[in-house]
């Protein structure tokens, strides 16, 4: 009798224990298949491929007078970068400075012909600096800039007036940390005003190699 009654009951142990390590070795399996599977991310394009264009802007600057030690008048189809910088500043700051001189040449007073581009770039509403096209002094848009031109008489800014077309656009093409190109489509006219005084620039630009 006594057998009778251990034998199902040391089958029941066997039966358990067998389905708890089929169990246990199934899991096992499937948790080694979810984290053997890789995810393969798109390469991101370099600058050699983005940055094809050499700088090649125009700038011309005809008696603008806002804010200036007087007149000044200056005009190049070649604006020949010398010297340059590409710095972000932070998540959504990043600035961008080019001259048509070299730093040993900036001794003493500036030359008339010695200028400087100025760009600084801004996101707004919690967005990050990356390409795209940032609209000058347009400071409600999330993606926006304040782009100046230094020179012997002073900062020549892109000034606009009520009636008068935007004041232009810079766009980015590739960033990273240190490298940067895109293109300048800026304007203003109204040549007979020293608010606005003629100023453009347009063209290509890069920074970096």
């Amino acid at each position: 009798m006594k057998k009778l009654i251990y034998a199902p009951l040391f089958l029941m142990v066997i039966a358990g224990t067998f389905q708890s390590c089929s169990g246990e070795k199934k899991e096992e399996t499937t948790k080694e298949t979810t984290d053997s599977t890789v995810v393969k991310e798109e390469p991101k394009a370099s600058f050699a491929d983005m940055c094809k264009d050499e700088n090649a802007m125009i700038v011309t600057i005809k008696d603008y007078k806002y804010q200036m030690k007087g007149k000044y008048a200056f005009e190049t189809p070649n604006f020949e970068v010398k010297q340059s910088s590409w710095t972000i500043t932070s998540d959504s700051t990043a600035e961008l400075k080019m001259s048509n001189y070299a730093a040993t040449d900036l001794v003493g007073d500036r030359k008339d012909e010695q200028v400087d581009i100025l760009v600084s770039f801004r996101a707004k509403g919690g967005k990050k600096i990356e390409i795209g096209t940032y609209t000058n002094q347009s400071y409600d848009a999330p993606y926006n800039c304040t782009t100046t031109m230094m020179t012997s008489k002073g900062l020549v800014y892109f000034n606009w007036l009520m009636g008068m077309p935007e004041s232009g656009t810079v766009t980015l093409n590739y960033i990273d940390n240190e490298s940067v190109c895109g293109s300048f489509t800026l304007a203003a006219e109204k040549p007979e005003s020293e608010m606005i005084g003629t100023v453009r620039l347009n063209g290509t630009f890069k920074v970096g190699k």
